[in-house]
């Protein structure tokens, strides 16, 4: 029977930590583009023009970070889901970018 050596561990960062970027979405008129990523270590949403590197965050979580959102069907707004402090009564808030 071979030995093997011990691999390297994988960081906790890097299994559990924040995405550079996640889940885009394009705008229902397909004019801009939306992600999430990181501000100051919290998911944000962030939105910029369609091929452009005009991105700008548009939430300004500090605690828990947003993880689900989606564009409104008006081409103008971005909604996301969020409980406060883990109390799982969800809210539904909107921003206009």
């Amino acid at each position: 029977m071979t030995k093997t050596k011990p691999g390297r561990i994988i960081p906790r960062e890097v299994l559990f930590g924040n995405p550079e970027r996640t889940q885009p979405l394009i705008s229902p008129d397909a004019t801009r583009l939306a992600y999430l990523s990181p501000v100051d270590g919290v998911l944000n949403a962030w939105v910029g023009s369609v091929g452009g590197d005009d991105f700008q965050p548009v939430t300004e979580d500090h605690e828990r970070g947003i993880r689900l959102y989606f564009w409104a069907e008006d081409d103008r707004h971005i909604l996301y889901l969020q409980d406060a402090g883990g109390d799982e009564n969800w809210r539904l808030y909107s921003v206009d970018p």
